[in-house]
């Protein structure tokens, strides 16, 4: 059975995943870091330095999230090259693209979440299939019908 459209939408989803990595670390962290600036100027000594260690520590924690992600989405696109093939049965990739998608829920990426979704219950339902077309060929080599 064909798994072109699993691979598909796995591949498109790692592809959403990067380019919402760069922009959460190129956009999102630079917009935050300005903002932080901002606070910075006109103030005293003390609380300079502290905004400033706040600022850091933020700053970092959104790069942190965005090369998560950025690595999540390459894993995806080698996931869906190299482990969904045609006519077999993909349990792991299909419960990994569901915990993906249960990720994506909670951090609110709903793009990743339609996507993997989708592609890991397509994949479990096409698994069922499969299971059934190797069931019934088998019974029809040993000869029973």
């Amino acid at each position: 059975m064909n798994r072109k459209l699993e691979r598909n939408l796995v591949i498109i989803a790692g592809i959403w995943q990067i380019i919402d990595g760069l922009l959460t670390i190129l956009v999102y962290g630079t917009l935050k870091k300005i903002e932080g600036a901002n606070l910075i100027e006109n103030t005293s000594f003390a609380y300079m330095k502290a905004m400033e260690s706040v600022v850091g520590s933020i700053y970092i924690f959104i790069g942190i999230f965005g090369s998560i992600l950025i690595g999540l989405g390459l894993f995806n696109l080698v996931c869906a090259k190299k482990y969904i093939k045609d006519d077999q049965v993909h349990v792991k990739v299909a419960i990994w693209l569901l915990v993906c998608g249960v990720m994506s829920y909670f951090i609110m990426d709903i793009i990743s979440v339609v996507l993997y979704m989708s592609a890991g219950m397509i994949m479990l339902a096409k698994n069922k299939s499969i299971k059934k077309l190797v069931i019934r060929g088998n019974q029809q080599i040993g000869g029973i019908s």
